[in-house]
């Protein structure tokens, strides 16, 4: 390959744009820049194209993202190649040159995906792109040298050279040396209906957090367990035997023939007394169940012949089919009003000690005594 003059056929337009303000332009004067050994190693390593046909010659563009770059920003690096869709180009970036210690930027871990498609870039030509990842950590002046690609015509292959690149990183703190404070905003005038208007906001907040613990607290009332009123107390079996057989008495069903409805009826509130009476359930027992549990606590005053003559008659009028006359019923009905009327719950009697005395009287008196002493 010869190294001539002609080189300069070869078109490489660098569109960079990192061009900030001028106010930028000119805080950024702090920044450190790349001094002169830098700018030696950029020049020694930079690369000498060979001499191409202007035909041939591909446009090498370089673009980058984002294009004012801060420290720790992960910059994007295009290089864009336009030749003639019968020609080739391949670019093979030189990792060494994107790292640089003494700025302290690093080729980046996560690099793009290769794209390798081909691009139409107008007047009959194609493009493609080659996208390196860099991430620099101090604010400095970033120089990366000139990179050789290969021109594949068909008929030669030749070396072309990218652009050198030269960006700016910011430092995410500012650019100031010393930075002093300053207006970011004009001031504002408040007025005292934007206050009123807040105030009423603030009420209404406070009113809707009390409805809410209002209802909050309507809502655990009622679901807590709400207290059971004690049950009533019992009634003395001796009340509910007369009350049943008070109904049997006024009732029609002999008149009207139902004998057996009438018998087992007079027999389960007899059951029911004898059972309440001593605690036992009696409706579910049989007639030899029930005297054998009264024989080991009897009724006083309750002879246990008369108790079982009216369950056997009844027994015999239920299972046995047997028709009594209506003397007879009557007969039994007078048997059961003894047996309850001998179970009648008699009032305790009231001791001396717990007589009333008359106002006045001296303690220990009744009220028919009288004082020793009077005269």
């Amino acid at each position: 390959m010869k190294l001539n003059a002609h080189a300069s056929a070869v078109t490489l337009t660098a569109t960079l744009l990192v061009h900030g303000s001028a106010h930028a332009q000119t805080t950024d004067a702090a920044l450190p820049r790349p001094d002169a050994s830098a700018d030696l190693a950029v020049a020694e390593g930079a690369c000498t194209p060979d001499a191409v046909d202007p035909a041939h010659a591909p446009t090498i563009t370089v673009h980058l993202q984002p294009e004012n770059p801060h420290v720790g920003d992960r910059v994007l690096i295009t290089y864009r190649f336009a030749y003639r869709a019968r020609d080739r180009v391949e670019f093979d970036p030189d990792v060494v040159a994107f790292q640089q210690p003494a700025i302290e930027m690093d080729y980046a871990r996560d690099q793009p995906d290769r794209d390798r498609s081909v691009h139409t870039a107008g007047d009959g030509r194609i493009a493609t792109e080659v996208v390196v990842a860099v991430q620099p950590f101090r604010a400095a002046e970033v120089a990366i040298r000139s990179m050789p690609a290969r021109l594949n015509t068909g008929d030669e292959i030749s070396r072309v050279c990218t652009p050198a690149v030269h960006f700016r990183v910011r430092s995410v703190f500012g650019n100031f040396t010393h930075p002093g404070p300053r207006n970011v905003t004009p001031p504002a005038e408040v007025f005292r209906d934007a206050l009123t208007a807040r105030y009423v906001t603030l009420g209404l907040d406070g009113a809707f957090v009390l409805v809410l613990a209002t209802l909050g607290s309507a809502a655990y009332a009622r679901s807590r367990p709400k207290p059971v009123p004690p049950p009533p107390p019992p009634r003395h079996p001796y009340l509910v035997a007369m009350e049943a057989l008070d109904a049997i008495a006024r009732s029609d069903l002999l008149t009207r023939g139902l004998t057996k409805d009438w018998y087992d009826a007079l027999s389960d509130a007899i059951r029911r007394y004898l059972g309440g009476t001593r605690r036992f359930d009696a409706i579910d027992m049989t007639t030899y169940e029930i005297l054998f549990t009264l024989r080991r606590d009897p009724l006083p005053g309750v002879p246990m012949i008369e108790v079982e003559r009216l369950l056997s008659e009844c027994d015999l009028v239920k299972f046995a089919r047997y028709v009594p006359s209506h003397e007879e019923s009557d007969e039994i009905l007078r048997s059961a009003y003894g047996i309850v009327a001998r179970g009648r719950p008699v009032a305790a009697p009231v001791s001396t000690a717990e007589t009333p005395r008359l106002a006045g009287s001296p303690p220990g008196s009744t009220p028919g005594s009288t004082s020793g002493n009077a005269s």
